[in-house]
């Protein structure tokens, strides 16, 4: 059996299944994933070619060593919230008709044939089996290390890429920042990025000037390929939330209603409606790159089956849940330790304390851990799909 690392879990695992899947993407699709099933996706309104010619794209430099942590605001953003527990019939999974004994098994004996698995929340969980979003003459990768993903979210990305590119020929190739770490778990400088779902992208720009983290204006973004790539994340992947500064909003919406986009469905992408929370939202630091987020259907089921395997495999530790204590005079590490039976090292790095010194009347975070339980079983949400256009004549 391959032992992957011990990695502490510090919130509990979300998961989902499809409605419904990609379909291809323009060109052909990347690595293997899960049998498809039906996709009712629409295409988009004709836009016309953008008027500047694109120059060839540099290499991509280092991300700006004091540039704001992009996913600080999105903390708040509870992926959990998005993804409803559902009702009902669930669409097919790679593992159905195995027993949890036969999973059991695999855990144990094969880990590498379950498949990618995204284990645990975005802000607080960590990637198995995850593949590395590989070299393509349509995208440049600012840091390979931290380009890992679930199978699904690597397809995903080539899929609205392909979709740019086929609608727009010559269209030069997009940056691709940071997804993942191998392993997942806390990725710097981000918040989220740590289970296989997330993805920093840039935009298109005009001009001859499009490096990475290049702030996005209404001067130098190419609308027509932006906005096609957003549109394409929302109707041709399952897409959970796109991260988009207030400002390029207004750039992107304006465009889409020049070029006959539906008012209602922009409302809904823009605003939200029916349910369910805005899929474009505002978040500082986000005018330089977009922040995707994906729903895995097959990778977030599959580790929601695996889950108590995992543990009991020692592949990850127990999940932990953290108690508030206000130090009394007197107190100590070692005292708070014993009490809640912990030890002196979890305290300190649960509070990323420097030293054993703690400060009577302050709120220290003591770790303890939880029995692990199976999570229950999530649907993702049906597409935010536009209304199909009418026929001709």
């Amino acid at each position: 059996m391959v032992r992957l690392p011990i990695i502490v879990l510090a919130m509990a695992l979300g998961s989902g299944c499809s409605l419904a899947a990609a379909p291809p993407p323009a060109s052909p699709p990347v690595g293997t994933s899960a049998p498809a099933v039906a996709t009712n996706a629409t295409s988009a309104p004709v836009a016309p070619a953008p008027s500047a010619a694109l120059a060839e794209t540099p290499d991509a430099p280092d991300e700006p060593a004091d540039a704001d942590p992009d996913d600080a605001p999105d903390d708040e953003v509870d992926d959990e919230l998005d993804q409803p527990v559902g009702v009902g019939e669930a669409p097919p999974h790679p593992l159905d008709g195995l027993s949890d004994e036969a999973i059991a098994k695999k855990v144990q004996e094969d880990i590498a044939s379950l498949g990618s698995m995204s284990v645990g929340r975005t802000n607080g969980g960590l990637l198995i089996n995850g593949v590395p979003m590989p070299e393509d003459p349509r995208w440049k990768l600012t840091d390979s290390h931290g380009a890992w993903g679930t199978q699904e979210t690597v397809d995903a990305i080539a899929t609205a890429v392909g979709f740019v590119h086929a609608q727009f020929p010559n269209t030069p190739p997009i940056y691709i920042g940071h997804i993942s770490g191998k392993r997942g778990g806390p990725l710097s400088p981000h918040v989220s990025h740590q289970s296989g779902r997330d993805v920093d992208i840039g935009y298109f720009y005009l001009g001859e000037d499009p490096r990475w983290f290049r702030r996005a204006t209404k001067k130098n973004l190419d609308v027509h390929r932006s906005w096609a790539l957003v549109r394409a994340f929302i109707t041709e992947t399952d897409v959970a939330l796109i991260l988009i500064d207030h400002s390029i909003q207004r750039l992107l919406r304006r465009h889409a209603e020049s070029i006959g986009e539906n008012a209602a469905w922009l409302d809904r992408v823009f605003r939200g409606g029916g349910g369910r929370p805005a899929l474009i939202r505002h978040a500082k630091g986000h005018a330089t790159h977009i922040h995707v987020r994906f729903f895995n259907p097959v990778a977030q089921e599959t580790a929601r089956r695996a889950y108590l395997h995992l543990i009991e495999s020692e592949t990850i530790k127990p999940p932990k849940h953290y108690v508030r204590h206000r130090v009394r005079r007197g107190e100590t590490l070692g005292k708070l330790a014993r009490r809640y039976d912990t030890t002196i090292k979890a305290i300190r790095d649960a509070n990323r304390l420097r030293s054993t010194k703690i400060i009577a009347g302050r709120v220290y975070r003591i770790p303890k851990e939880a029995k692990p339980v199976a999570p229950k079983r999530r649907l993702v949400p049906p597409r935010v799909l536009p209304p199909p256009s009418p026929a001709p004549g």
